[in-house]
């Protein structure tokens, strides 16, 4: 359990030889630190601000094969994803689920739909599973009640998942810690540690929490991993690296239900430049997304542009007519930063998502990928340094990540409840109902999640911040109407106490979560 006393503890204990040192903790480092810590290496994972803070909390919020990269014949990238989305699927105690897809046709699109037609049978093979279906006009609107039902047809449907991906950061990390791994978010290396010969042999990192002393460490490490993301490339310049990255960003829109009434995921073509986009039905609300444009700013955070508004807002009104929505439905934005290997392609899209694995001066980098893949970049980037770690192990990435819970007894098995929390918090679920004040288990709504998990996030799960809890561990502030502000009295009662924070902390903290929330999470000024 993540509470202060780990990470004091934590801290206290970087001062070690270890095997692997991970920089950066989203979804690639995390199933690093993962993979390493099964084997029994001492490994350590280190996050410059909270787990998940960047693109992998900023996510499409899918597990998929990506078959948008079937047009750029990207095959070996869609054979791979399609592959772990399965086995995710069947692992993840209900984290990871089945979600169908539907692509529209009308009279007027028949190359694009015989195209779909034959994507979703590759897409099916490369599985192997045969799921997809063709649908009749009236089960493409009984699926999909907001639909243009103008010259509908009918369409196609198939099968992806969806996740909550900060969540899984989450649980991938907390099993890699009952699996022997020691991670810590809020530490910063600010520095490589090089040998007289120049080689990356540790990290010097400090303290971001402002609880720790001492606020600086040098520690060392037989092999030190940049799993950093999209700030690979700012990692690297501390052993001269030039730039490898193409960062590109990816905005998204979250509606209600009710503005847009979908009970399945829309694979939509942009009337503008006929580029694929989803509607996908996430956490009781509609998310519209993505865009793919070039970002060349280095930023913490980033945000929707009004370009972006309109361009996504145009898909929309241009899918469901009837169901007009603009800028005052719209509840919150988000956008996030895919570290894509520069292959100088014409256009963002058709950049290949592969991934790439290579050394400098010791520092060994891992970049490009995709969330769904996160487990084949670790054995790769793992097998890659194999033979600068004890005993040469061997890594595969069919292992499994994850440590089921077992039920308590039988009806919890079949419990949604129970199958949603097992999810979330793996061996912890049982102690999290025993514990929860029975007052608070009740959904957040619309969101399906508790009350009680506000009081479980503040005292075991690293939070530090107000936005570590209401923008990664509960997904309050892109889900509910104003950042879930109007509700923060009743939230304020759940979390004080269990963080131990004073009232002027408090307000503090109320401020700072304000300012991020409007400044990344809302629209964009005019």
């Amino acid at each position: 359990m993540l509470n202060k006393t780990w990470r004091e503890k934590t801290w206290s204990d970087l001062d070690q030889p270890w095997d692997i040192i991970v920089i950066g903790g989203g979804i690639t480092g995390a199933g690093i630190f993962n993979m390493a810590a099964q084997k029994g290496l001492r490994v350590l994972l280190l996050e410059a601000r909270d787990f998940g803070f960047g693109t992998s909390s900023r996510s499409s919020k899918l597990v998929h094969g990506g078959i948008r990269y079937l047009k750029n014949r990207q095959f070996d990238v869609v054979r791979e994803s399609v592959k772990e989305r399965e086995r995710l699927i069947r692992e993840s105690d209900g984290l990871v689920d089945p979600l169908a897809f539907v692509f529209p046709a009308y009279q007027d699109s028949e190359h694009e739909t015989n195209m779909m037609k034959l994507g979703v049978i590759v897409y099916d093979l490369m599985a192997p599973k045969w799921q997809h279906s063709n649908l009749s006009r009236e089960g493409v609107k009984r699926a999909l009640p907001a639909i243009d039902g103008q010259n509908l047809i009918g369409g196609v449907r198939y099968y992806d998942s969806r996740v909550d991906d900060s969540q899984l950061v989450l649980r991938v990390i907390m099993d890699g810690i009952r699996f022997g791994g020691s991670a810590i978010n809020y530490a910063r290396v600010c520095n490589l540690v090089k040998s007289e010969n120049g080689r990356v042999e540790g990290v010097m990192v400090e303290d971001a929490s402002g609880m720790l002393q001492p606020t600086q460490m040098e520690i060392r490490g037989g092999v030190v991993i940049n799993a950093t993301g999209p700030w690979s490339d700012e990692m690297r310049t501390n052993i001269n690296g030039q730039p490898k990255l193409r960062r590109l960003r990816g905005s998204h829109l979250i509606f209600s239900q009710d503005k847009l009434p979908i009970h399945s995921a829309v694979t939509m073509l942009h009337p503008r430049d006929n580029r694929a986009l989803f509607a996908i039905p996430w956490e009781n609300r509609t998310m519209i997304g993505t865009t793919d444009l070039d970002h060349d700013q280095y930023e913490d955070e980033t945000r929707i542009t009004r370009s972006e508004v309109d361009y996504l807002l145009e898909a929309a009104q241009h899918t469901f007519p009837a169901f007009p929505v603009d800028d005052e439905d719209i509840i919150s934005t988000f956008s996030g930063l895919r570290p894509v290997i520069n292959t100088n392609a014409p256009t963002p899209s058709k950049e290949s998502r592969a991934h790439a694995v290579w050394e400098e001066d010791g520092l060994v980098t891992v970049a490009g990928g995709k969330l769904t893949i996160f487990r084949v970049m670790a054995a790769d980037v793992l097998n890659f340094c194999s033979d600068r770690l004890p005993g040469e192990p061997k890594f595969d990435h069919r292992a499994p990540c994850f440590i089921h819970p077992k039920p308590a007894n039988r009806q919890d098995a079949t419990d949604p409840d129970w199958i949603m929390m097992a999810g979330r918090l793996g061996k912890d679920v049982d102690t999290f109902f025993q514990t929860a004040n029975p007052d608070h288990l009740r959904p957040i709504k619309p969101m399906p999640q508790f009350w009680a998990e506000l009081a479980w996030a503040a005292e075991n799960e690293a939070v530090v911040h107000l936005d570590d809890l209401l923008l990664r561990r509960v997904r309050m502030g892109i889900l509910l109407e104003h950042g879930g502000l109007d509700k923060i009295a009743a939230i304020r009662e759940i979390i004080q106490k269990p963080l131990g924070w004073s009232n002027q902390t408090w307000d503090e903290e109320i401020e700072r979560y304000g300012s991020i929330w409007r400044k990344y999470y809302t629209l964009p000024d005019a």
